[in-house]
């Protein structure tokens, strides 16, 4: 199990997990309990659910990737990237329910499955990008 727990993407899967909880548990707080439009609804949850995302990934899903980015540019970065996901989310949950009289948590089973291998390859190969070579201030200077 601890090896299992090395593996970059079983990782993002548990936190994309948890993260489906929480999209789940808001979109039926705002859809069923305040009756709010459904794509709205989703748009709201799936922010919440990012932004929880983005803490677990940071600290635990990609802690050793020896990034150099600031934590605000890590943010802006998986925000912009995640968007495409969210939106799309927001218009996959709707057309499941509207047209395809899905129930509404099938058709985010649908989203996120739609969703997962997008997100899994931003994260890993272009905002948490390992770096293995040193920094530049370890390299000697150049003489002429």
């Amino acid at each position: 199990m601890r090896r299992l727990l090395k593996i970059d993407f079983v990782r993002f899967c548990i936190v994309g997990a948890t993260g489906f909880v929480i999209n789940f548990v808001l979109l039926t707080a705002l859809y069923k309990g305040l009756h709010s439009p459904l794509f709205l609804a989703q748009v709201v949850a799936a922010e919440v659910a990012l932004f929880s995302n983005f803490m677990f990934h940071h600290h635990w899903t990609y802690k050793a990737s020896n990034v150099r980015k600031t934590i605000s540019t890590l943010i802006i970065q998986f925000h912009l990237t995640s968007w495409v996901a969210v939106i799309g989310s927001a218009l996959i949950v709707s057309f499941g329910v509207h047209v395809l009289h899905l129930g509404y948590f099938m058709a985010l089973v649908v989203a996120s499955a739609t969703a997962l291998f997008w997100n899994f390859a931003w994260s890993k190969f272009a905002i948490w990008r390992h770096h293995n070579e040193p920094d530049h201030k370890d390299k000697p200077e150049e003489t002429a």
